[in-house]
């Protein structure tokens, strides 16, 4: 009786942190299932109307610009935060004079609260006074205005984008190269293999497993961005950098259609699942390899 009890301390701890979960994601979550498949506005009882919430955001012309642009700006973004975040990290391991102070003030942008951050950029990117268009003076190119079309906002907000968060694949890839074991490399350099087959054969399939972690969580917050996009642009001008979440702000507080705004919740959980599922199947298998 004693080793029983002694064996179900460990998952009566669980049971607070469990029960979270279940209340905070597991109950609303359902809901919102449920409330996709629903007429619904405040106020009022919800009206079961089957998949007429999904026919409807199928056939709007604003979804698919919203998923069009959420699946370029997802592209683009992780993509430059990885190449970004990767040749941060490379560098920072190398041996140099102030590293620690560099790894600061490179973590720096992660840490600036968001609405600092989109302000601070604000400035920066104005057309008449910001530092940006003055910098891009001196090379011969004229004042951009950041935010007044659909493409430059798009690149505008891609690019305040990855400034803030590419120090999250950059600590990730910094933390596993500072762990890798130095004998393999030193093995290596008596093999006679260069700096760039060290890097392709050796290092990166070290801290592969830790990049592939990296990516799948920036692909997730990428995927639910809302805060950076609706403080510089709102989605504008012209729908040229409304994305999902934003659409789903739109559909759920703007015109308080709530069913739609469920319903497009659940198309975005459906399509994180799509392309996060691969990615942790290959976290895992690359687990599995090594230790087996």
């Amino acid at each position: 009786m004693r080793i029983k009890s002694k064996l179900n301390i460990p998952m009566l701890m669980l049971v607070p942190i469990i029960t979270l979960l279940v209340v905070i994601i597991v109950i609303p979550g359902i809901w919102a299932i449920i409330l996709s498949f629903s007429q619904y506005t405040p106020g009022s009882t919800p009206v079961f109307n089957g998949i007429q919430n999904y026919v409807q955001i199928i056939r709007d012309r604003f979804f698919k610009n919203a998923l069009v642009n959420n699946l370029i700006f997802v592209v683009a973004v992780v993509a430059l935060e990885f190449i970004i975040g990767l040749g941060s990290a490379l560098l920072l391991n190398r041996k140099f004079p102030l590293q620690k102070l560099w790894v600061s003030l490179l973590i720096a942008p992660y840490c600036i609260s968001e609405v600092v951050a989109c302000v601070m950029w604000r400035y920066m990117l104005d057309p008449s006074y910001g530092f940006v268009n003055y910098a891009l003076s001196f090379l011969g190119l004229g004042p951009i205005a950041w935010f007044g079309t659909a493409v430059s906002s798009f690149i505008g907000v891609i690019i305040v984008t990855v400034w803030k968060n590419f120090p999250f694949i950059m600590i990730i890839a910094y933390s596993a190269l500072t762990a890798m074991p130095q004998e393999v490399i030193e093995a290596t350099k008596i093999d006679g293999a260069n700096r760039l087959q060290t890097f392709r054969f050796v290092v990166y399939q070290l801290i592969k497993p830790a990049l592939l972690v990296g990516l799948t969580f920036r692909i997730i917050f990428a995927l639910r961005e809302f805060g950076i996009i609706w403080i510089l642009t709102e989605g504008g001008p012209a729908g040229g950098t409304e994305i999902l979440p934003i659409y789903l702000y739109r559909q759920t507080f703007r015109y308080y259609e709530f069913g739609r705004g469920a319903a497009t919740t659940t198309i975005m959980l459906i399509i994180t699942i799509l392309i996060s599922v691969p990615l942790v199947r290959r976290i895992y298998k690359g687990m599995y390899e090594k230790i087996y």
